[in-house]
């Protein structure tokens, strides 16, 4: 009962930001290929339930019907993108939460500027400082959205990758050796750890930390020469296109490597998980990361636990469904 009840909050979560609610439900046929609605009152929610979550339900959707899938949320017709291909032909997933969410915080910063209040919130201790906007602006939506969550489960994630590759952490170990050598670590030589970043990158596509995201299609939309109705919500099934095979080679491999090609690196950015798209609560969780791997592979072997099998519990953020132990040596 509680796995479902989290996963159900989880679930609206990801609708509330296409405001799903404040527009009329749309019962327009769209051509695309999908499943019809096994429930009159709830569409297909019987069978999200079924598969235990909604990336499950997805990476099954589209392994049946491809791509481009529709299904039915109540009496709401969703489509769901799958493959990087189509998001290129309709929106990046972060742009339009990222511009909505600046704009109410520029409108709260200007409110609370230079005045008193009873309630003393995060936001008034920024404007005490010598910030400038932008900066009060970035460091509100980090700590304002998920970026402790992220932050976690990035380094939770990184930290046990690392023990499955020996090979992974010798050259990780090799780039801190060289760059930072018994120094403390600096913002100067983060951006200098260039291997370190390939690790995360192959973190967040491995463990497909963030799975889904959403957008209400707004006006009458085309995807691959089909017909997105007004008032569609839309999934970008991030999950499903981080293990896509025509995307990335032995997608279900831990490979770092990957990163060195540029076509990877852009096709993550175009994700929203790199490059000039990536939202800051994931620009966050990298520097924290990049942080703790420092101090963790200069000093200490990672190992696994003989026997643990991680699986991975897909919600907003990917974490893992039970707790992750690993074992550790001291460096020579």
């Amino acid at each position: 009962m509680l796995d479902f009840a989290i996963f159900a909050v989880t679930f609206l979560l990801i609708l509330v930001g296409a405001v799903l609610y404040l527009y009329p439900a749309s019962r327009q046929a769209s051509g695309i290929p999908g499943l019809a609605p096994t429930d009159e009152k709830d569409g297909n929610l019987p069978d999200i339930i079924v598969s235990s979550s909604l990336h499950e339900f997805l990476v099954n959707l589209h392994e049946k019907y491809g791509p481009l899938v529709s299904f039915w949320f109540g009496r709401r017709l969703v489509v769901s993108l799958g493959s990087i291909d189509l998001l290129k032909q309709h929106i990046n997933p972060n742009r339009l939460s990222l511009v909505e969410m600046e704009s109410i915080l520029r409108k709260v910063t200007k409110e609370r500027r230079g005045r008193s209040f009873n309630r003393h919130v995060f936001i008034d201790t920024l404007l005490q400082g010598s910030l400038s906007d932008q900066q009060i602006l970035e460091d509100t939506m980090i700590f304002s959205l998920a970026g402790c969550v992220i932050t976690a489960n990035l380094c939770t994630w990184a930290v046990y990758f690392l023990t499955t590759s020996e090979d992974v952490q010798q050259n990780l170990y090799k780039e801190m050796d060289r760059v930072l050598g018994k120094g403390p670590i600096t913002l100067e030589k983060i951006e200098q750890l260039r291997y370190c970043r390939q690790v995360l990158c192959e973190t967040v596509r491995t463990a497909k930390l963030t799975p889904i995201a959403a957008q209400l299609q707004e006006l009458e939309g085309r995807v691959d020469q089909h017909t997105i109705p007004k008032e569609t919500l839309v999934l970008y099934a991030l999950g499903v296109m981080l293990q896509d095979s025509s995307s990335w080679p032995s997608p279900y491999k831990f490979d770092p490597d990957r990163f060195n090609e540029e076509l990877a690196m852009k096709n993550l950015s175009l994700l929203g998980f790199s490059g000039s798209q990536e939202c800051p609560e994931l620009r966050f969780a990298y520097m924290v990361a990049t942080v703790l791997l420092s101090v963790l592979v200069r000093k200490l072997y990672l190992h696994p636990v003989k026997g643990q099998v991680m699986e991975a519990k897909y919600e907003l953020v990917t974490s893992p469904k039970e707790e992750a132990w690993i074992t550790v040596s001291k460096r020579s």
